[in-house]
């Protein structure tokens, strides 16, 4: 069954037969020291890690929010995740080192209309807020609260999208990575630009107990630690 709605997702987004080899590669258990969050996370490939926590409701009641956390295994370029498996009409979340101060991981909530630049600022109401962020010679790393970010989104006035529901069981997500720094003004992630990332694919996560929080008590504290905001760097109005 799962499969089977794997395939119809990847055709439905027009992707190649290949990315099903990806579908609900082996989850780990990880429990980032920094903030002492536990994550199921998935590793589609070796440049990039997502992590996942839900809440412990959410597999009865469609999440409408997660505690995320990607990996980049290329300090020197950028990552990107899409929240509904390809990059057109889903939310996006890129990050990357700030090119001006190395104790900061930038954020921003993006949206692409087409195959191709600009990859929009997203303008809706989910919201990413940074928990903790790492970095080091051969990878960084950024956990975060977003709000929002499951279910239905709407980017301005007309154009919509929407993630897997959590009840389903099951989620898919898309990834890229980039070797090449973004550029133009990136010291604001808002209004940084990308090359065309270097690789990207897609995965289907299967949502178990090991992905939701033990209970409501636990999640809100994981959560609560989302004091951040975006960390979108230094932007000028």
């Amino acid at each position: 069954m799962k499969t089977s709605l794997f395939a119809a997702a990847i055709t439905a987004l027009g992707a190649p037969v290949v990315f099903a080899q990806e579908r609900d590669p082996t989850s780990e258990i990880y429990t980032d020291p920094s903030s002492n969050i536990t994550f199921n996370t998935w590793s589609p490939t070796p440049f990039v890690t997502i992590g996942v926590a839900l809440p412990p409701d959410a597999l009865e009641a469609d999440a409408d929010e997660f505690v995320g956390l990607i990996t980049c295994s290329d300090p020197a370029g950028w990552c990107g995740v899409s929240l509904g498996g390809g990059m057109v009409s889903n939310l996006l979340v890129l990050a990357y080192p700030s090119p001006s101060n190395p104790d900061e991981i930038l954020t921003s909530l993006r949206w692409a209309s087409d195959y191709g630049p600009p990859i929009e600022p997203y303008n809706g109401d989910a919201k990413l807020a940074q928990i903790s962020s790492t970095l080091n010679a051969t990878h960084y790393q950024v956990s975060f609260r977003c709000e929002k970010c499951l279910g239905e989104w709407r980017h301005g006035e007309e154009q919509q999208g929407g993630s897997f529901p959590s009840s389903g069981g099951f989620l898919l997500f898309g990834w890229c990575h980039a070797s090449s720094a973004p550029f133009g003004e990136a010291e604001c992630a808002d209004k940084a630009e990308m090359s065309q990332h270097d690789s990207q694919g897609l995965f289907g996560a299967t949502v178990t107990s090991f992905t939701l929080a033990s209970s409501a008590e636990e999640y809100a504290l994981w959560a609560g630690k989302a004091t951040g905001g975006a960390v979108d760097g230094e932007c000028v109005v």
